[in-house]
This record gives C-alpha cells, structure tokens and sequence, in this order.
C-alpha cells in the first residue's frame, strides 16, 4: 500500500469518483473538511454517525487501485480504513 500524496493530480481525479459517489453528495460531505481525497487527507469532520452510507465508488477509483488501497469508505473512516 502506498501513500496517496494531497496532489493536484490525485484531487482532479478524486473529482471524478467523490462527486458522483451516493454517499458524498447528499450527506454534503462537500461541505465539511477535508471535503475530498478522503484517502490522502482523512476522513470528514462530519460525525460518522450523521453519514448515511448510499455505497462507495472507492472502489472504481485510479488512486484506490494504483495504491494498492484496502478497506474504502476513506469519508467515513478515514485512513484506518486502509486494512
């Protein structure tokens, strides 16, 4: 598993995973820091408990695989997600 650095290439990809991600928009994860890039820069400021999880599109991201990235859900459990 490699470190996912807080890029501005890793951010115009997470762009493209995170926005149409059903649980990122509508538990306006957007709107509370760190607010993208879950895997490099923590999971949301936002109680765990007040996301709803509609899914996850970790999975199909560039970053997750060329990471070697395990566990997913990086905006609700932060990098502990990584198992």
């Amino acid at each position: 598993m490699k470190v996912v650095e807080n890029s501005e290439e890793n951010i115009a990809i997470c762009k493209q995973f995170c926005g149409p991600c059903p649980t990122f928009k509508p538990n306006g994860l957007n709107m509370v820091k760190p607010n993208m890039l879950f895997c490099a820069r923590g999971q949301s400021e936002k109680p765990v408990e007040e996301i709803e999880d509609e899914g996850c599109s970790c999975f199909g991201c560039p970053i997750f695989r060329d990471h070697d990235l395990k566990g997913a859900w990086f905006c609700m459990h932060g990098l502990e997600g990584r198992k």
